[in-house]
């Protein structure tokens, strides 16, 4: 793509998660993206191809080891296990015991950091996603997605009411602790990791004594000998806490609180604990002091991959003050790490990836976009989104000036960004056209692989547009033979074509794409035999995702997450940037 003066030390790549191509070319028109504007004029500015899915995992895999996705095995958030039907992250896997702790990677290729080191030229990589756990490279390692939060997940936050709806019920992305009132004093716990003791599986937790301070409009919250006072919508600073796992060892982890109100009671959200980077119970860095390194030079920071908990804007646990507080405080904490660490880079390549701009088009797209359904016509968060890329360009900018002539920098994105308008739930389309059945009975709450009756399924969806067919020697009840793939997908292929949404007079998917047209590799085995490209407007549902097939195939979005990158992948470019000329007319990510 570039011809390299031999001359050039070091390469700057920044990864700007979802940074649109279509966005960013229209700022750069009304000015109001400087930075970027100097760049391109210095190089060069061109759409960036993405492949398909466009799923963030996916697509940074893909660049991490310049494969497609059947070279790397990574084809979604969500993958199956042919074996039983159980669904799992693509990230890695974590597990954490009182005597062991397993860290899994499902990615099966090779890092560009790892033939680069094998050239010995030293690669210094911050928060590249799927790249954890840190290899040992000729150089340094800070991990960002997919390291999990001191619990062994990606990220659990917890919400403390007096108005509770169970005593103690637990979600997916967030955990509901009822507390009881007793005359301003309230004795609840701070759960931590689970861990085998004996045969019994074990939640460990740390009290935490919460007194209200109606006078002051706050609490004062007491863990672990420590205090402190958290007024209404303040969010307190880091907090370090640590939880037994047994009498010898300690699982360090930080937390943040924020204390949305006292009256008429308490509501209090607590962050996912996060590793504590100054002594992480597991590497998150190469070499593995790296992390406290950076603490001890910047401060605490979020070690956990996926900081920003845009579920708990869409339940409603934090409001879009809090949540834009959160944002920026991320954003604050991550340039603090780039600039310090950038001043240190002398040789070699320097990587820094920053997920600011995809989780504001995820979450507040919905005051942009005037045909979604929760549309606010708000001048207070119309110009959100707009308001990220200047606070990106002026990052870029503040970069550039620390360049000097030997530097060749470059920015890039995974993906674009698109409406989200309406979910299809894919599973019930195929239950509908009689590729799917479900058991008799079954409920969305039944795990996956006991919700369908696999003796008579054809087809199932997992993941965000994956469509796998049940095949004889694949799936361990599969009942398609190899003779029947390709007359099969050509069938649902054909059908689904022509899916049309009846409301907005349009054509739900721009294309279907089968495993062997989109997918090269050795993994294409592992591939969905189909997948969906959706329209603009509509993606696969969040039901779709867990293989559930609930009554209707075409809903509405009614929630928070309102824009969004999962369709088809000629819809939504990235960019690229570079400070010198691109010599390719239509550049791909891989």
């Amino acid at each position: 793509m570039y011809k390299f003066n031999q001359t050039l030390k070091k390469v700057v790549i920044l990864g700007i998660d979802g940074m649109d191509y279509s966005i960013t070319k229209k700022l750069i028109e009304e000015g109001r993206l400087p930075n970027l504007s100097a760049l391109m004029k210095k190089g060069d500015f061109l759409a960036l191809g993405t492949v398909m899915p466009p799923e963030s995992v996916v697509v940074w895999t893909s660049l991490m080891t310049g494969l497609n996705p059947g070279g790397h095995g990574i084809f979604g958030f969500i993958l199956n296990n042919f074996e039983n039907y159980n669904l799992f992250l693509s990230f890695s896997e974590t597990t954490i015991s009182s005597n062991k702790i397993n860290i899994r990677s499902f990615n099966k290729g090779v890092s560009f950091w790892n033939i680069l080191t094998k050239h010995n030229i030293p690669c210094y990589i911050y928060f590249f996603p799927n790249a954890f756990p840190p290899e040992k490279i000729n150089g340094k390692i800070l991990s960002g997605m997919g390291v999990p939060d001191i619990t062994g997940v990606l990220g659990k936050y917890s919400f403390y009411s007096v108005k509770g709806r169970s005593n103690f019920e637990e979600e997916a992305q967030g955990r509901y602790v009822y507390v009881q009132d007793n005359k301003g004093v309230i004795d609840t716990s701070l759960y931590g990791p689970k861990i085998m003791s004996g045969e019994f599986i074990q939640e460990t937790k740390i009290p935490i004594k919460i007194f209200i301070d109606e006078k002051r409009k706050g609490i004062k919250i007491v863990l672990q000998g420590k205090s402190l006072f958290l007024g209404c919508q303040e969010w307190s600073q880091w907090e370090r806490v640590s939880f037994s796992l047994d009498k010898f060892k300690k699982a360090r982890g930080i937390v943040k609180f924020y204390l949305k109100s006292i009256s008429p009671y308490l509501e209090l959200y607590v962050s996912p604990v996060n590793i504590n980077p100054e002594e992480p119970i597991f590497a998150i860095s190469y070499p593995s002091s790296y992390s406290k390194k950076i603490s001890q030079e910047v401060g605490l920071y979020y070690t956990q991959g996926i900081p920003h908990d845009t579920w708990a804007l869409s339940r409603g646990v934090l409001g879009e003050e809090a949540f834009l507080s959160h944002v920026d405080n991320i954003l604050a904490e991550k340039q603090k790490i780039l600039f310090n660490e950038f001043s240190k880079f002398k040789r070699g390549l320097f990587f820094f990836y920053v997920d600011t701009l995809d989780t504001m088009q995820h979450m507040f797209w919905r005051y942009t976009d005037s045909q979604h359904p929760l549309y606010e016509d708000s001048a207070k968060y119309k110009n959100k989104i707009t308001e990220y890329y200047e606070k990106i360009d002026l990052m870029i900018g503040r970069l550039m000036e620390r360049l000097d002539e030997q530097s060749t920098l470059i920015v890039l994105s995974d993906h674009g960004f698109g409406n989200y308008r309406k979910s299809v739930h894919l599973n019930r389309w195929l239950a509908d056209n009689g590729y799917l059945f479900l058991r008799n009975g079954a409920k969305d709450s039944d795990v996956f692989s006991e919700r369908i009756d696999w003796s008579k399924t054809k087809a199932y969806a997992i993941g965000f547009g994956g469509i796998y067919l049940n095949r004889v020697n694949r799936e361990v009840y599969g009942i398609v033979t190899d003779a029947q793939i390709g007359k099969l997908k050509d069938e649902i292929k054909d059908r689904l074509m022509v899916f049309y949404d009846m409301d907005k007079q349009q054509k739900v998917i721009k294309n279907i794409y089968k495993s062997e047209d989109i997918f090269q590799g050795v993994y294409i085995k592992d591939a969905p035999d189909l997948f969906v490209g959706f329209n603009d407007g509509y993606r696969a549902s969040w039901e779709t995702a867990l293989g559930m097939a609930p009554d209707k195939i075409l809903v509405d979005n009614m929630k928070k997450w309102s824009g969004d990158h999962l369709i088809d992948a000629s819809l939504v470019p990235g960019v690229i940037f570079a400070n010198k000329k691109i010599n390719l007319e239509k550049p791909h990510i891989i």
